[in-house]
């Protein structure tokens, strides 16, 4: 099953945050891996938020495949270009079919992870997300919406993580979206009360 790897980095407080030498990187790492592993056809992009926080966004056939790499002899030689620039964050996965199932032609890309306090929340959560689902596709078009739960982690709670990725003309029109809909409904409102907690960050392609 392909898995859509988001993978967090921040760069390191002795790099300037303009540095050219960041995005060719991770542009060189890219290559590697398309060379000697996979093409994962990686996507860079930068919060707006907070500039010292770099996503990246790349397809793996299988969880496996990236973990086989991780634990791999050449993980240090591929991954070298950015190892004094940039310090790792967070990475989770989710299934994904393609990377054209993203919102790569969007402005502004916002990923937020979800993670729900616990099984009994889920369900409610699963509603109450389900009956808004529509009305956040026709909001985001044409870039439209990806998301799904967490795989990889080892557990309980790696079903209770929800990784949701969205496309936007600008920041604004996400949090008046946003906004609009807790205002209007009270059970869309009550949605973070299911929540343990939620980190959100709208982004812009490095490479645009």
């Amino acid at each position: 099953m392909p898995v859509l790897e988001v993978l967090q980095l921040k760069i390191k407080p002795d790099i300037s945050l303009l540095d050219p030498a960041i995005l060719t990187s991770l542009q060189a790492v890219r290559t590697s891996l398309a060379e000697k592993i996979h093409p994962t056809h990686s996507r860079f992009y930068q919060s707006i938020e907070d500039p010292s926080l770099i996503y990246v966004l790349g397809l793996w056939t299988s969880l496996s495949q990236h973990q086989d790499f991780l634990s791999s002899a050449v993980r240090a030689e591929i991954l070298a270009p950015q190892e004094h620039l940039l310090d790792f964050s967070w990475c989770v996965h989710i299934p994904l079919g393609k990377m054209e199932d993203l919102p790569l032609d969007a402005p502004v890309v916002a990923i937020a992870r979800i993670k729900v306090k616990s099984e009994q929340y889920l369900r409610l959560h699963n509603e109450i997300a389900g009956r808004y689902r529509r009305v956040l596709e026709e909001r985001t078009s044409p870039f439209g919406v990806a998301d799904g739960w967490r795989i990889d982690l080892d557990g309980r709670g790696a079903e209770n993580e929800n990784l949701i990725i969205t496309g936007w003309e600008k920041k604004e029109d996400r949090l008046a979206f946003e906004a609009g809909l807790r205002e209007k409904f009270e059970d869309y409102r009550g949605l973070r009360d299911h929540w343990e907690s939620v980190e959100a960050s709208h982004t812009r392609d490095m490479e645009k």
